[in-house]
């Protein structure tokens, strides 16, 4: 007669002599990927770092923050928590993808999320957007290359109180706007932007949208250029009570208008700014208003460069 053993663990646990279920590795405040001798099989620690976003992401705690070690492609990645992901010289690092997007953000209402040093690029025109923000409580991209997205290159989406902050970035070659806000509902919505280039994008260079807002929704632009897209800066109202506010900023060779608002509760302000080479220099419709500080440059526009009304000087 065959008898049939129970393993040494099995027996361990009945007896109590062996914890029936293992303790969970302690998540880290600080994880590191690498491309050269990254694993995910590792602990994510700098002596043994992860290979991907995706698993790094999961042994990094709340409010930690994942180091990028060599230039490499780290996956795509969802993000449910607040974290910073960092690469401060590897070289380019960030996130390769020829369909989806690249970086999803469904982080709590609180949460901020921080990117630094990051390329993410879609390959043959990827199907989806660069970075989408669903949720959270503060976005901040900083020193970062976002193009060739089949959509947009940032989506910034909302559906709560929210703030997108961008330093130092280029969003170029995506196949719908460079950057779109458009929240939802009736949130309260801020956005700032220095030293941004949005180049090449087939519709708006940066589009504020407010058709799905009730709230507000507040963007201001400053030392930034929008150059041969759609249009260069575009802000279309709708319930939302929206205004954007660009200084010393460029709106030039973009296809349609250098500047766009359109809605009765859309407000545009511009100081110290040039709108030149566009088809059109500026449109303002259904009651939207642009004013003017006095101190642009409107020249070399298709239209003839005319000036706001009630504007007596640029």
């Amino acid at each position: 007669m065959t008898t049939l053993m129970p393993s040494l663990a099995v027996m361990a646990a009945a007896i109590g002599l062996w914890p029936a279920n293992a303790p969970a590795q302690p998540l880290l405040p600080h994880t590191f990927v690498s491309a050269v001798r990254g694993d995910d099989s590792g602990d994510c620690t700098h002596a043994m770092p992860c290979r991907t976003f995706r698993r790094a992401h999961e042994r990094t705690d709340s409010d930690g923050e994942i180091m990028v070690l060599d230039a490499g492609d780290y996956g795509a990645l969802t993000i449910d928590k607040a974290i910073t992901i960092v690469n401060d010289g590897a070289g380019e690092a960030g996130v390769l993808t020829s369909d989806g997007t690249g970086i999803t953000i469904n982080a709590p209402a609180a949460a901020s999320v921080n990117l630094r040093g990051l390329t993410i690029q879609g390959v043959g025109f990827g199907g989806g957007s660069g970075i989408r923000f669903n949720s959270g409580g503060f976005l901040t991209v900083a020193n970062c290359f976002i193009h060739n997205h089949g959509r947009e290159g940032i989506d910034f989406f909302p559906i709560g109180n929210s703030n997108l902050s961008m330093w130092n970035t280029l969003v170029a070659d995506n196949g719908g706007h460079g950057i779109i806000v458009r929240p939802t509902g009736a949130s309260a919505v801020t956005a700032s932007f220095s030293h941004v280039a949005l180049y090449n994008n087939s519709r708006a260079g940066l589009l504020v949208r407010g058709l799905d807002s009730t709230g507000t929704i507040d963007v201001a632009m400053t030392e930034s250029a929008a150059a041969s897209n759609g249009d260069g800066f575009r802000l279309d109202a709708g319930q939302a009570a929206a205004s954007l506010v660009l200084v010393r900023s460029v709106a030039a060779d973009n296809r349609l208008h250098g500047i766009a608002a359109v809605g009765r509760s859309a407000l545009v302000r511009v100081g110290a700014s040039s709108i030149t080479g566009n088809a059109l220099s500026w449109i303002a419709g259904d009651g939207a208003l642009i004013q003017s500080f006095g101190d642009n440059t409107i020249a070399g526009n298709g239209d003839g460069d005319p000036r706001p009304p009630g504007v007596p000087k640029y």
